[in-house]
């Protein structure tokens, strides 16, 4: 009888352990995907200018298409048309290069600015801080985290660079 007792004993206590390994397994599967998920919400929080890098290159992709289309003009009228019907389109202009890729209209920081306000549009440019290295042609846009985007006006090249730290 006690023998029987004790094995009873023995076999629930083996029932809390099964459970309780279970509920330490279920508890450290829910932390590893809660840390991955909110760290994804603070990463989405805040507007990258990654995004605005891969935007950059589909927008500098459309406008030498519509060179090509347009017999390579010096002179590209851009007509960026809005998907609300109550809004007007815009239209803008940016001097071509002879390869194809759209080339400042001043070789300053101002003519940088300009050149990203027409291609990405006017909102963006109160995010950012706009350099020109006058020797080797390059616009540098760069957010509030320090990443940044350098245009290559010489070759129409583009680089997403990150934030050292």
């Amino acid at each position: 009888m006690r023998l029987l007792s004790q094995q009873k004993a023995e076999s629930e206590l083996l029932g809390i352990y099964g459970k309780l390994i279970a509920l330490i397994i279920l508890l450290l599967v829910m932390a590893y995907i809660s840390f991955h998920y909110f760290g994804k919400i603070n990463q989405t929080a805040q507007p990258s200018i990654q995004v605005e890098h891969s935007r950059l290159l589909n927008v500098l992709g459309v406008v030498r298409s519509q060179w090509l289309m347009r017999s390579k003009p010096d002179i590209l009228q851009l007509d960026w048309y809005s998907d609300d019907i109550h809004s007007v389109a815009s239209t803008g202009q940016v001097r071509m290069s002879a390869g194809g890729w759209p080339i400042l209209n001043e070789t300053s920081v101002a003519g940088c600015r300009q050149l990203l306000t027409e291609l990405l549009g006017q909102g963006y440019m109160q995010q950012i801080e706009t350099r020109f290295n006058s020797d080797t042609e390059i616009c540098r846009y760069i957010d509030e985290s320090g990443e940044s985007i350098s245009y290559q006006n010489s070759s129409g090249r583009v680089i997403f660079l990150t934030a050292t730290n």
